[in-house]
């Protein structure tokens, strides 16, 4: 009955749960429903972040690393000028930690090669255009990823991005589909 129970109160906080930022450590943001993200930047040195969602309002974070869900839509959107955006996969090199990365090439193949595809996608070119990201990472992106400044001599401009699996749906799902679950 004991383990009836806890499948009952996993379903039912599933259910439940809502959307919110959890800010797991120092400089780590756990973000777990699409949000619009709006970036500005402190010099040639950080991105800074701000978005809203259920847990308030985060201002001019600089270049944390965010922990995304897979199956929500996050957008990325560049409010200042200079300092081009763009969304990389783990190869792109880069060392240090939350909050703290550095992209170790100055090579602008090197980014180009490592940038999500299609390449035109996964840049956020500086304002005044109207330009964003809009990624929704499926299942199969689970993992690291990276974000940067397209130009080459900016490499502290550099932060981390998890995409990690959502909770498990529970649309549909019934009581009488639960207690048939649990008596196979």
């Amino acid at each position: 009955m004991k383990s009836l129970a806890t499948l009952i109160a996993v379903f039912l906080i599933a259910g439940t749960a809502k959307a919110e930022t959890i800010n797991v450590a120092p400089n780590v943001y756990e973000v777990t429903a699409g949000v619009e993200f709006t970036l500005g930047n402190t010099s040639s040195i950080d991105y800074t972040f701000n978005w809203s969602d259920a847990s308030g309002t985060f201002t001019n974070v600089a270049d944390p690393t965010l922990i995304l869900r897979a199956g929500q839509t996050y957008t990325f959107r560049r409010v200042t000028s200079a300092h081009p955006f763009v969304i990389t996969d783990a190869t792109l090199p880069v060392t240090g930690s939350d909050g703290n990365f550095n992209r170790s090439t100055f090579s602008g193949s090197v980014i180009d090669a490592a940038t999500l595809q299609p390449l035109a996608d996964f840049t956020a070119d500086p304002a005044p255009t109207a330009d964003f990201i809009a990624w929704t990472p499926a299942t199969a992106d689970v993992g690291t990823y990276y974000y940067t400044c397209r130009v080459t001599s900016h490499p502290g401009m550099t932060g981390a991005i998890s995409v990690s699996m959502g909770p498990v749906a529970t649309e549909g799902v019934t009581w009488s589909n639960l207690k048939a679950l649990y008596r196979n």
